[in-house]
């Protein structure tokens, strides 16, 4: 994975003290030596120390090549050790998208994605309609059978009304469960989320996913947890919203680790 050029010293203060004091100090005393073998070449010195040659030319050598030897070696463990922090930050995303898929019956991050994608725009457009028009309620209705074909109500039992929700003591319970799942697998992706790739995924869509974890099923933005109706439909707007953000981080995961 390429690297910028602000990565180069840190990478030269992360190698061990011994080893930057041998390239330190190794390569400008060969080149030294090297300047001095020259000069000392120039006013025939070799030719009566035939001896020392041998010395002076082992030694030059010795400076020269332990510390281009040892940059070779931190060249090849640096690349070993980016395959390995590529390979962990690439489980750790699949790990993330599993974990936010985990409650959707095996349907595809695309088809949770387009679903939630709709759901949302729905619920925004019925906010906009008056509470005595009496098409908001049949759009309510169609809006949690569409979610009830999303997400289905344990039992198989279909939402009719917004308190369905707070009816299911065990849903709110496993949606408690898979929220935390969820919370565990972004916050192990975002500690290793640099080797992904170079420029992560984009910075709206990282802040946004960033927030939507923060908020995810709390302060009212649980449908499960809402205590009226109105509420409960507030609710799942924003938490429509807080799945689009997680699902639109996923796919930019997925297209960045392929």
């Amino acid at each position: 994975m390429p690297q910028t050029n602000t990565q180069a010293p840190a990478r030269s203060r992360r190698r061990p003290l011994t080893t930057r004091i041998v390239i330190g100090a190794g390569i400008p005393t060969g080149v030294a030596l090297f300047a001095l073998g020259l000069w000392l070449d120039s006013i025939a010195w070799w030719s009566r120390h035939n001896y020392f040659l041998n010395i002076f030319s082992g030694f030059t050598g010795v400076c020269f090549g332990i510390p281009f030897a040892l940059v070779g070696l931190d060249y090849l463990t640096r690349k070993q050790e980016e395959h390995r922090e590529t390979e962990q930050a690439r489980a750790r995303a699949s790990l993330f998208v599993a974990s936010l898929l985990e409650v959707f019956n095996g349907l595809t991050l695309d088809e949770v994605s387009g679903k939630v994608r709709a759901l949302l725009n729905e619920s925004i457009a019925i906010r906009a309609v008056r509470g005595d028009d009496q098409s908001r309620e049949d759009r309510e209705l169609s809006l949690l059978a569409a979610f009830d074909e999303l997400l289905p109500a344990p039992g198989g039992q279909p939402r009719t009304r917004w308190s369905s929700f707070r009816r299911q003591s065990n849903e709110t319970d496993h949606m408690g469960r898979w929220r935390t799942e969820v919370e565990r697998s972004w916050t192990r992706l975002d500690n290793v989320r640099a080797a992904v790739a170079d420029d992560w995924i984009d910075k709206a869509t990282d802040v946004a996913a960033h927030q939507a974890v923060g908020q995810l099923l709390r302060d009212g933005r649980s449908p499960w947890k809402a205590n009226r109706d109105q509420e409960s439909a507030t609710a799942m707007r924003y938490f429509l919203r807080d799945l689009n953000a997680l699902c639109q981080a996923a796919k930019a995961l997925e297209a960045h680790t392929r």
